[in-house]
């Protein structure tokens, strides 16, 4: 790579590539959509609870957008909302006993369709090493965003 626009380049496509073959095998294994496996992992990541802002917050994504994916998750019975046990005007959503269940079937198929994806062109020690750099460049690019804020 000569640039940082082919890096980006690079990136981008690796990232396309990854997401729409990771979501055919997730679809196929587990009958749930990468999306909805992110989702449910936020969820899970916030003790099991957690308001739309979590969600939207953890997958980058607007609230609009996430809003609409927990109604996916509502409508097929992996979580459902419940008015704040505090703030009475806000609501907060919680995995159900499908919903925990297909997380956990869901991960476990993600982390065998993501080794089949990418075992043959990375190793695991690789692929952490890479997710370091990528958490760091990551931080950098929050540091300055709220910084400048």
């Amino acid at each position: 790579m000569t640039s940082y626009s082919d890096f980006f380049s690079e990136l981008v496509r690796l990232e396309i590539t990854v997401w729409d073959r990771l979501d055919d095998a997730q679809k196929a294994a587990t009958g749930t959509t990468v999306a909805q496996l992110q989702a449910l992992r936020a969820i899970s990541g916030h003790g099991g609870t957690a308001r739309v802002q979590d969600v939207s917050d953890a997958l980058q994504i607007t609230v609009g957008a996430a809003s609409k994916l927990i109604d996916r998750l509502e409508r097929d019975g992996l979580a459902e909302r419940s008015a704040h046990p505090v703030d009475r005007r806000s609501m907060v959503i919680a995995l159900t006993a499908s919903g925990t269940e297909t997380f956990e079937r869901a991960s476990a198929a993600a982390d065998r369709n993501l080794e089949d994806l990418l075992g043959d062109g990375l190793t695991p020690e690789r692929a952490t090493e890479l997710a370091a750099v990528l958490a760091e460049l990551h931080a950098t690019l929050r540091d300055r965003k709220e910084g400048s804020s």
